[in-house]
């Protein structure tokens, strides 16, 4: 027991304390709104995509990805998205709230908080699943969360506008470059490879330190009840349900570890930008942004404790 206490707290606390340094940084004013914002776009349009693609091609031709776990990540995801816009009407009475609130119970911050987890987990583990679960769920986030946001805020739903979004997304654009390079046999010489590793070993830390710094706790005014079901939505009954259902269809070891990512991590942090352009309730986007992610070490200790323990992990 005590065994698995370490291992779920080296898990999760050079998460947190990277995180920290982020937020400190922010707050002693070394980086400013401006300078995250733009480390983010580095980040999400450079980095992240060269980690996912050599994540892929670091797979071994002789050990397969297992597709099952990948679409149970997606019916799992779809599952939520469709209760919630079951319940969505029922339990709020303000528009601009529901939508915020379908995105922030059923959207992950997979990409930026999922792949760092899996990585503390197995360091030494297969990564292609973390890589491939990118094209997996990822545009069911975007596409989904667009339409829950637009619907109750009055817009028209653009199916091309999303696939256009979907295609030119730079993580999924990374994780196709990546196994089709796979698929070629294609092998980069070392002056390509290197300066690539380089860069693909800056988008973790980096993630994680600007995840950190984004958090404005001054922008999460109070939402009472609202915010609270919410967190408790994305952090407890989301991956209760989904990892419980995971461990009786005997999914173990790295691929439940890849859907503790999925299911476990907090509200993305594209969902505030995203209901500030659409339409939806900017203040309370940010507050579930922002206390799930602040919560979610806690939580994601203890599920990854619990797993441990049972010996699933």
């Amino acid at each position: 027991m005590l065994q698995d206490f370490w291992f779920s707290l080296g898990t999760v606390a050079p998460l947190l304390a990277v995180m920290v340094v982020g937020y400190g940084a922010r707050r002693f004013g070394i980086l400013d709104a401006q300078g995250v914002k733009q480390a983010n776009s580095a980040v999400f349009h450079i980095f992240l995509p060269v980690l996912l693609c050599l994540n892929i091609l670091d797979t071994r031709v002789d050990q397969p990805v297992n597709i099952g776990v990948l679409v149970y990540a997606m019916g799992a995801v779809c599952v939520t998205f469709g209760v919630m816009f079951a319940l969505v009407g029922r339990l709020i009475r303000v528009p601009e709230q529901r939508g915020v609130f379908i995105q922030g119970i059923a959207r992950s911050n997979y990409a930026i908080y999922g792949i760092p987890l899996v990585l503390q987990m197995f360091p030494e583990g297969d990564m292609s699943l973390a890589a491939f679960m990118v094209v997996a769920v990822v545009p069911l986030f975007n596409v989904l969360s667009t339409i829950a946001l637009m619907l109750y805020c009055g817009k028209r739903v653009r199916l091309a506008g999303m696939v256009r979004g979907v295609l030119t997304n730079p993580l999924i654009i990374g994780t196709l470059l990546g196994f089709a390079l796979w698929r070629l046999g294609v092998h980069l010489p070392p002056a390509v490879d290197k300066p690539l590793r380089m860069l693909g070993s800056i988008a973790t830390p980096l993630a994680l330190f600007l995840l950190g710094a984004s958090l404005d706790f001054g922008k999460a005014r109070s939402n009472g009840a609202l915010l609270w079901v919410g967190v408790a939505g994305r952090l407890i009954a989301v991956p209760l349900v989904f990892l419980s259902l995971a461990v009786a269809l005997g999914i173990r070891g790295v691929e439940l570890a890849v859907l503790i990512a999925v299911f476990a991590s907090p509200t993305a942090v594209s969902s505030y930008p995203m209901a500030q352009q659409i339409g939806g309730d900017a203040d309370y986007a940010a507050a579930q942004v922002v206390f799930t992610t602040a919560l979610s070490s806690f939580t994601v200790f203890l599920w990854v404790f619990v797993l441990r323990a049972l010996q699933l992990l």
